[in-house]
């Protein structure tokens, strides 16, 4: 039986020194970060090591990707590091639930809904999810070519409706689930640096709107029918109107409205590209895809996937994890110095604008040996591993609170795909990835369905 990878201690190894890219007058570097900010980011890491300080229309933004400063950032000396301006931009459309709090309304919030996440609870979620990916994966037919990014998204939110408001809600809610595809779907930069836009009249921000006008409503319309009920519901929304603090507190309407939106805001799109990206992976490298779905064979002694199985997809769950690595679909975390710092003897004045590019750290070969291939293998054995190298979900207080919910769609999700259908690419040209806000094909990716042999 193979053991786990183990964590190997910093070392004498220590993050490079500090070197200044100036850009353009006033724009910095404003120009190539918006034609292709992860190449432009990968590629200043890579040619001035792992602390460039940049200059965007006026701001000091300093780019990190080494363990020690982004252990320091989100863990050790996280009370000096607040919420980016990009978070913070999302308030006024998505309130102030965990993703965009800070301070005590974050502590508090996270006190109050971290219970739900717990293990008990996730039985309950998984078999929600394989529910929804079954009722999916039986109007597919051998020989199609599907968009398996549209069909990880459609996945993803009908997983998202039925674990908040029950398992029944988006068969019966499609108006509200098209408005969940709508808001998530195209929430693209534009919306967050220019609030303008918004109030643009092109069609594409009409609907946008509208689609938030109707979910904002909904949520509300739900919260306030729940709130009249004799019982709370057995569903997460049921849990979190039950929900409090040990001194009593709970949530206002307000506030449930907010973290409602986050879940949708986090459970959706970021799940659907974990499984877009795996999905793709093991379409072009057929002998992993054959391991896994052989696993999922001997795991389910040839039938369908159950709840109880998600332990035992060891090497589906390796797939997952590769998965994240090569394509964290949160590929950069953003913070903003609250105060004057240090990362180590690195001042930090305040206002500085921190980013955290996790997609460098990911496929650094300082700690990954062929950092750009795919190989699951590498969290099956004894491999030393690096402290703080992996964050697909962030880490230290403030890491992604459903990120046990998140794998579990993931492996459950692959693996029920897997059991039914073997995947090839329709085009040999590899997938380019489209970063801004999330890590998303550049263009459709297209898979064949096949039999599956097993």
């Amino acid at each position: 039986m193979t053991e786990p990878a183990r964590e190997m201690d910093a070392g004498a190894d220590v993050p490079t020194d500090l070197v200044q890219v100036e850009g353009l007058p006033f724009l910095g570097s404003l120009l190539p970060i918006r034609r292709n900010a992860l190449g432009f980011f990968s590629r200043m890491l890579r040619d001035h090591g792992d602390r460039v300080q940049l200059r965007v229309l006026g701001r000091k933004v300093i780019l990190l990707c080494h363990p020690d400063d982004i252990e320091e950032v989100l863990v050790r000396d996280r009370d000096s590091f607040g919420r980016s301006a990009e978070i913070r931009r999302l308030r006024p459309i998505f309130g102030n639930g965990l993703l965009a709090s800070d301070g005590a309304l974050w502590r508090r919030q996270r006190n109050i809904v971290q219970p739900s996440f717990q293990h008990n609870a996730m039985t309950d979620y998984a078999s929600i999810m394989l529910k929804c990916i079954s009722k999916q994966l039986s109007e597919w037919r051998i020989g199609e070519v599907r968009d398996i990014h549209a069909d990880m998204m459609r996945y993803t939110r009908e997983t998202i409706c039925s674990v908040l408001f029950g398992s029944e809600f988006a068969a019966h809610n499609l108006e509200i689930t098209n408005a969940v595809s709508v808001v998530f779907g195209d929430l693209r930069a534009e919306i967050l640096y220019l609030p303008i836009w918004r109030s643009l009249p092109f069609a594409r921000n009409t609907r946008w709107n509208h689609a938030v006008k109707l979910l904002n409503h909904s949520i509300r319309t739900i919260i306030g029918e729940r709130r009249s009920c004799a019982e709370a519901g057995n569903d997460l929304l049921g849990s979190l109107l039950s929900a409090h603090d040990s001194d009593g507190y709970t949530m206002s309407d307000e506030q449930l409205h907010d973290e409602i939106l986050t879940l949708f805001l986090a459970g959706h799109e970021t799940a659907a590209l974990s499984l877009t990206w795996a999905a793709y992976l093991v379409a072009t490298h057929p002998e992993i895809q054959e391991r896994a779905a052989e696993e999922v064979f001997t795991v389910a002694a040839g039938g369908d996937v159950r709840a109880e199985h998600y332990p035992h997809l060891r090497f589906v769950t390796a797939v997952a994890k590769e998965a994240l690595r090569l394509y964290p679909p949160v590929w950069s975390l953003g913070r903003v110095a609250t105060k004057d710092c240090a990362l180590g003897s690195l001042p930090v004045v305040k206002e500085t604008d921190i980013w955290l590019c996790l997609h460098r750290l990911h496929r650094d070969p300082r700690w990954y040996p062929e950092p750009e291939r795919f190989r699951p293998e590498r969290w099956l054995g004894n491999q030393v591993q690096r402290r703080v190298t992996y964050a697909p979900f962030g880490i230290g207080p403030r890491v992604c609170i459903g990120q046990h919910f998140a794998m579990a769609e993931t492996v459950l999700g692959l693996a029920s795909m897997l059991r039914r259908f073997s995947f090839s690419p329709t085009s040999s040209v590899p997938a380019e990835v489209n970063a801004w806000i999330s890590l998303r094909p550049r263009k459709s990716i297209e898979l064949r369905l096949q039999h599956r042999n097993l």
